[in-house]
């Protein structure tokens, strides 16, 4: 099957983070698309390395709200308005360690879940606040059950937009790629 370039760039160039949800929960079928794409992303030694915690209980929702808030007061970040975790449908990304190819085969399965919600009129956030504090993520752990060896690789937040903020500018092709080195070689 052969897709069309254009579309799919396009999708790409559309699709922004987004922290502003309607407080309308996803569907199962919706949530089955999304996960349903990410399991067909490649991975290394096809190891398929990934797991999926989809929170959707209220209680569940507001604990994770209050880890997230208490991280980024931890951090020093600047303040936010963290509703969003409540009316998002946040979908916990697992690794079964922290092997580097396996990380990296589940950094393709999450391009592959925003990609997908995008394709169906959905909006994606991915946020790394809580795995940057020890404590906020052995919290998280505890929420959604996660034993080492087992890894989270990112808190991935999924809904129906309820803003339209404009889209950064991202770097210029031309800076970016280089010929055979990055830079002069020594010696």
């Amino acid at each position: 099957m052969e897709v069309d370039y254009e579309k799919l760039i396009g999708l790409m160039c559309q699709r922004q983070s987004i922290r502003k949800f309607k407080d309308v929960p996803l569907t199962e079928e919706e949530v089955r698309k999304i996960v349903g794409a990410a399991v067909t992303a490649p991975s290394s030694l096809n190891s398929q390395p990934w797991s999926f915690v989809v929170i959707t209980d209220r209680a569940e929702k507001k604990r994770l709200m209050q880890i997230y808030g208490q991280a980024r007061k931890k951090l020093g970040l600047y303040e936010q308005d963290v509703s969003f975790v409540k009316k998002a449908t946040p979908i916990v990304v697992v690794c079964e360690d922290d092997d580097y190819g396996k990380v990296l085969s589940c950094a393709m399965a999450i391009q592959n879940m925003f990609l997908a919600a995008e394709s169906i009129g959905l909006c994606s956030l991915p946020s790394v606040t809580i795995l940057m504090d020890p404590e906020s993520t052995k919290e998280l752990e505890g929420l959604v059950g996660v034993r080492a060896p087992k890894k989270i690789v990112l808190v991935t937040y999924f809904g129906y937009k309820d803003e339209a903020p404009n889209r950064k500018p991202k770097k210029e092709l031309s800076g970016l790629v280089f010929e055979n080195t990055l830079g002069e070689r020594e010696g």
